[in-house]
């Protein structure tokens, strides 16, 4: 690649989908280990509440976002919405 030639940033990073799952995962897994032992609720370090079953959706969305195609990603980021007056 010479000087003059740019390269497009990627859309997504590197081993970012990876991450992703692997947070959804560990959410889900946490949230499920909660529930199996009858916690549903449960406070975190700023006193506010943390649900089992939200846990383990928020793992579940996590996986679903990474299962996005990039295509998907590109042509969403592409589009002008019809308020900008740029």
């Amino acid at each position: 690649m010479t000087l003059m030639q740019r390269r497009e940033p990627s859309v997504v990073g590197r081993y970012g989908r990876l991450k992703l799952i692997g947070a959804g995962v560990v959410l889900a897994l946490v949230g499920i280990a909660r529930i199996m032992t009858n916690v549903q609720v449960q406070l975190n370090g700023h006193g506010q509440p943390t649900f089992s079953w939200g846990l383990v959706s928020a793992g579940g969305i996590c996986i679903l976002l990474a299962l996005v195609p990039i295509s998907w990603i590109t042509r969403a980021a592409r589009t002008k919405h019809s308020n900008d007056h740029r």
